[in-house]
């Protein structure tokens, strides 16, 4: 699929005045690599643009930019920024791609890489991926974990007989606080923790969709617990919990709602929540009310 029609009314009309401002300012200063460079770094790859945008910090940061045949179905990028529209790396990468099409390099997508692969070298593939990136071991044991439980017939039914292990998930919170962490050492003034939380939480939330409440719960409680551990730490660095409390809050709603539990399960699911509502300052209430109704 070609690049639609990307005019500069589109990205004005997505972004505010200072964004766009200083978007024009980095794309004439040729802060995207591609746009000074011939090793270009402005990739699309199916209906994906990619790009690394230099800004502030000493890492690139990472756009995102999908489409379909309508226009762009959607823009992100590493970067803090969430205030009011497109950020200005987004709008650099974007008159980038309206202004100088011709830089954009062709890739191949992940499907049709993996597709070029036998099994062999797939495995030969996520071995040295792990060998160079450690963490991503803890990734792979969560999706062998999630994709080993048996699927529920129904939204109603619950598969409390297979229980989830929580190992992987809660090395994952463990890994994403303590280099979190770090980057606050080291001064950085950006949110290192909260969308790498969310995206734990999100396999959380698939599950209670899904009808298997008992591991929703029991990964949530994984990441809840681990958390709370790390609190008086996170505290120390300026560290709050508004940003997750109520993703947490919502998605504990929806696990306990298709849950399987006796009483006593409950009094303590009870007691846990009101523990961890009090130890990191957050508010649990439409998980709590539901529990108790329920």
């Amino acid at each position: 699929m070609s690049i639609p029609e990307i005019s500069e009314a589109i990205i004005r009309h997505n972004s505010n005045a200072s964004s766009y401002s200083r978007g024009e300012e980095y794309y004439r200063r040729g802060a995207i690599p591609s746009v000074s460079f011939a090793n270009a770094d402005l990739k699309k790859r199916g209906n994906l643009i990619q790009a690394e945008v230099e800004g502030g910090e000493i890492t690139p940061y990472q756009v995102s930019i999908r489409f379909d045949a309508g226009g762009i179905t959607s823009a992100s990028c590493t970067c803090p920024y969430d205030y009011d529209g497109w950020c200005k790396h987004i709008v650099a990468t974007l008159l980038s791609c309206s202004r100088q099409s011709e830089i954009v390099e062709e890739r191949p997508t992940l499907e049709q890489l993996l597709n070029r692969l036998n099994l062999l070298q797939t495995q030969r593939l996520l071995q040295e991926l792990v060998e160079n990136r450690p963490e991503l071991i803890d990734d792979i044991d969560e999706f062998v974990s999630l994709i080993d439980l048996p699927k529920p017939k129904t939204k109603q039914s619950s598969t409390r007989h297979s229980k989830i292990d929580t190992s992987p998930f809660r090395s994952h919170v463990k890994r994403i606080l303590r280099d979190g962490l770090k980057e606050l050492e080291y001064g950085s003034e950006e949110d290192p923790f909260t969308d790498d939380l969310l995206a734990v939480i999100e396999k959380a939330r698939e599950l209670a969709e899904n009808g298997d409440g008992n591991n929703a719960i029991a990964i949530l409680e994984t990441i809840t617990e681990t958390y709370a551990q790390e609190w008086d730490e996170l505290l120390d660095y300026g560290g709050d919990s508004y940003s997750i409390a109520e993703p947490l809050d919502s998605a504990w709603t929806e696990a306990i709602l298709c849950a399987e539990m006796s009483t006593g399960e409950i009094v303590d699911l009870q007691l846990m929540l009101e523990s961890w509502q009090d130890e990191i300052s957050a508010d649990f209430s439409m998980s709590l009310e539901v529990r108790i109704v329920g």
